[in-house]
């Protein structure tokens, strides 16, 4: 008897378990998606670009599609829900692009997606192009385009500098050319970084001068690092500087449903 009610309580926990996995799936597919705009590539939930830059993205992307034959669009949704945001993100990004029918004109289709609230970022791609759009090459150009700029909110300048890197990478790879003017369209040089740098260089460059003069002398260099430099014994060992300027790394994930793909390394981390 108290083994028969042990395989009941086990029927039953796995029957429940079986029926709440598909009530999950069944939510997760009969939920609202982004609905792709009739006069625009970009889907903007909470107007991350104004409508100059939306239009500039526009452009882009017809002229890349027009030279090209490749799409190129753009998914900025404001959150995705509160189930793992790793996971989900890569479905709801690939469900968007299937809803969206990506690429349908000749297969060829690129989806930069990103849930502002999870600071969660992806990019699809259609299997097509997966060869040209290779996971070491994506995670390369965020590093240079959409990550340092989301790092300072600036969220436009993020996704026009992708989205040029982007159509610039696949123009070439097919031996076109955008035949477009490439300054709106790049990032504003930091200039706090910029001031910073040369703060440092100017600091390292006085502590040689210092150094090297002995830590003798009444000069500038003396009367702001010599002292220092002669209370150091000389059997001290040298104090370096170190460490350096850095962020958090990034990543990127799966696959799902058509099969589409996405840039892989540095898409599956918040920025």
């Amino acid at each position: 008897m108290f083994q028969l009610r042990r395989l009941s309580i086990r029927i039953t926990l796995l029957c429940l378990s079986l029926t709440l996995g598909a009530l999950a799936e069944t939510s997760f597919e009969s939920q609202t998606f982004p609905q792709r705009p009739s006069e625009s590539q970009i889907y903007d939930d909470n107007h991350l670009l104004n409508a100059s830059e939306t239009q500039l993205f526009n452009n882009l992307a017809y002229k890349f599609q027009q030279e090209t034959g490749i799409e190129l669009t753009c998914v900025l949704v404001d959150d995705i829900g509160h189930a793992n945001q790793f996971e989900k993100g890569d479905k709801y990004a690939k469900y968007t692009a299937e809803q969206w029918n990506l690429g349908k004109e000749n297969g060829e289709g690129i989806m930069i997606f990103v849930a502002q609230k999870q600071r969660w970022k992806n990019i699809v791609v259609t299997p097509g192009l997966e060869k040209i759009y290779s996971e070491k090459n994506l995670a390369k150009i965020q590093q240079k385009t959409l990550l340092p700029a989301f790092r300072e909110n600036n969220y436009s300048e993020g996704i026009l500098s992708l989205s040029y890197a982007l159509a610039k990478m696949g123009a070439k790879a097919k031996g076109k050319s955008l035949g477009i003017d490439e300054t709106p369209y790049k990032l504003r040089e930091n200039s706090v970084s910029s001031l910073m740098i040369l703060f440092i260089l100017f600091v390292s460059f006085m502590l040689l001068m210092a150094k090297f003069s002995g830590g003798r002398g009444n000069g500038i260099f003396w009367f702001l690092f010599g002292g220092a430099i002669k209370n150091k014994k000389k059997d001290e060992p040298e104090i370096g500087f170190g460490g350096g300027f850095g962020s958090n790394p990034r990543g990127f994930g799966g696959g799902f449903g058509s099969g589409f793909g996405n840039s892989g390394f540095g898409n599956r981390d918040s920025w």
